[in-house]
């Protein structure tokens, strides 16, 4: 079932019915997101968030240094035909795969809920802030390459 679906997406990526496949899935796209970042927010517990802050502000200081700051620097020393901070924006978020690591750990025991709700409230504003962050980053590096 996957590899049809793969070929169907080749075959019509290749048409001239893209455009138009396109333009139809694309409320679909949005309608996925929203629905992504609503399930994330059900599963996140304020109290526990509350308890667990100071895990959230470490978890997302880890992504800004690990993430962006290695992204940014291994970018000027490739010299990559991009621009080295939106793309460091781009991928300077936790992943969706965090989800299943975290529930596999609370799961588990070997996580708590306050630090199951900071890596889940961490997630969320990763990707959300990378996704707005991005779109920010392009016209200053564009102002300041002027």
């Amino acid at each position: 079932m996957a590899l049809a679906a793969f070929i169907a997406g080749l075959t019509i990526s290749e048409s001239h019915h893209a455009q138009e496949a396109r333009r139809r899935l694309l409320p679909f796209r949005d309608l996925f997101a929203v629905l992504f970042f609503v399930a994330i927010g059900t599963l996140i517990d304020p109290g526990q968030l509350a308890v667990g802050w100071g895990w959230l502000l470490v978890l997302l200081a880890m992504v800004l240094v690990a993430k962006v700051g290695v992204s940014y620097v291994l970018a000027r020393i490739a010299r990559l035909a991009a621009r080295p901070l939106q793309l460091a924006i781009g991928l300077g978020q936790v992943g969706e795969f965090s989800f299943v690591l975290a529930s596999l750990g609370l799961a588990t025991g070997e996580l708590d809920r306050p630090l199951y709700s900071a890596m889940l409230a961490a997630v969320a504003l990763s990707i959300a802030a990378s996704s707005v962050a991005v779109r920010f980053a392009a016209p200053a590096f564009q102002r300041s390459a002027m």
